[in-house]
């Protein structure tokens, strides 16, 4: 991940007091921008994956029925079905496997407790380190999907732009608190995060990433509805697939709501617990 090979340092001005909370998310934005482009090849290898992953799905495709009935409520077209699910699925690896990255090496480089130091608050701090990693994925997100339709001919519907919208950002949300999470196993026991392998594996299986929850065992298939990443592909399949109208839309927003309610606060919590467990041991910037 992008996020893995970064500069963790502070940015100077957080010493201050009087810096606002914009700024400093700028400050953070910045440094890793200007760290980033150091590692020209990463962007390269990036987007030249997305084109490997659509032109897969594409042949994949040709093998699937346009008239398969679990894909009737999203068009019919296996190819457009799938590049949406892969291309927003993209947002909870950033955050699940790059946040966690980042306070790791923050936390071997020695850097994690200075920054912590500073008039800056936990959230800030979280929100802030994942900054670049949520606009380069909302980049490459666009670029696959529009690769999908200039390249590969992915079909779209009316789109629902008021549901997008609401779906995308309850999804970042809701995949940040996911992020903090397995941040919180990785700053107490270093290496090793079972919570975000776990996590991501069952997701990819039961969130309906590549094939529809429906097909699933009626047994298991409630346990996907646990899943944000279920209501998140839901809501962005039927607004950018099935030209729904926002009613339609409403309950994956309701649902993404919901865990975001509950997934933000517990998330910080359990960061702070962390956190104060760490102090506590002294381990704060143990390899």
């Amino acid at each position: 991940m992008i996020g893995h090979m970064r500069d963790v340092r502070a940015p100077e001005h957080f010493q201050g007091r009087g810096a606002s909370a914009f700024s400093k998310l700028r400050a953070f934005l910045k440094r890793d921008v200007l760290n980033a482009a150091s590692y020209k090849l990463a962007f390269l290898y990036s987007f030249f994956g997305v084109f490997l992953s659509s032109a897969t799905f594409f042949f994949i495709a040709k093998l699937v029925s346009p008239s398969t009935a679990s894909l009737e409520p999203y068009g019919g077209d296996y190819f457009s079905f799938v590049i949406v699910g892969v291309a927003f699925s993209g947002l909870l690896g950033i955050f699940q496997d790059d946040l966690p990255g980042i306070i790791r090496q923050a936390q071997v480089s020695g850097t994690l407790e200075a920054l912590l130091i500073t008039p800056t608050s936990l959230p800030i701090i979280l929100f802030g380190s994942s900054l670049y990693s949520f606009f380069f994925t909302t980049v490459r997100t666009v670029f696959h999907l529009g690769l999908g339709i200039l390249a590969f001919g992915m079909k779209l519907g009316h789109i629902n732009w008021p549901g997008a919208v609401c779906v995308f950002f309850l999804t970042a949300a809701c995949f940040l608190s996911i992020g903090i999470l397995s941040a919180s196993f990785t700053l107490v026991y270093k290496m090793g995060n079972p919570l975000s392998w776990v996590y991501g594996s069952v997701s990819g299986l039961m969130g309906g990433v590549v094939f529809p929850v429906s097909v699933l065992p009626p047994g298991i298939r409630w346990m996907s509805d646990l899943l944000p990443i279920k209501h998140s592909l839901e809501g962005m399949r039927v607004s950018l697939l099935s030209s729904a109208g926002f009613s339609q839309v409403l309950p994956s927003i309701a649902a993404l709501s919901a865990f975001s309610a509950f997934l933000i606060p517990l998330s910080l919590w359990i960061f702070r617990l962390a956190l104060r467990k760490a102090k506590k041991d002294g381990t704060l910037t143990h390899y």
